[in-house]
């Protein structure tokens, strides 16, 4: 079984789950985490890189190993209006085997938050264009000859 399967049956077992510390003992246990939980299930601590930036927009992916071969990641995302972040949970990350993948999946993520969306002004989404562009250089697959 993998660790988000684990994850959803520990959920699916204590409807208070969020409020119950052997709960979350349990999911650190599926988890096998090996770095720092603290009591909200947050994974501790993170390596936080900026991987795009332009004017007051800046994209940043944070980076937690959990164990050998896990890695989860989080992203963060400012503009001049706006802004958006979160921290990875042992209750909603996806494990990666690597931390390129994690900071690949990152950079994804950052793509999918950064797309057209209504409301912007116009300098943000000159900015956002900008961060996009540059977030898909990094994602682009080399092409074998």
């Amino acid at each position: 079984m993998d660790i988000p399967t684990r994850i959803q049956a520990i959920k699916d077992a204590d409807p208070n789950w969020r409020r119950d510390p052997r709960t979350l003992e349990i999911a650190k246990l599926a988890w096998g985490a090996e770095c720092h939980v603290n009591n909200s299930g947050v994974f501790c601590p993170r390596e936080e890189e900026v991987v795009a930036h332009c004017g007051k927009a800046t994209a940043t992916v944070g980076l937690c190993k959990v164990r050998e071969h896990v890695w989860v990641f989080c992203t963060w995302l400012a503009t001049c209006i706006s802004e958006y972040s979160y921290a990875p949970s042992v209750w909603s990350a996806e494990p990666y085997d690597t931390e390129a993948d994690a900071r690949r999946a990152g950079i994804r993520e950052l793509l999918d938050r950064t797309a057209e969306k209504k409301g912007h002004s116009e300098a943000e989404k000159v900015e956002l264009s900008v961060i996009r562009a540059k977030l898909r250089e990094q994602v682009a697959q080399t092409t074998l000859f």
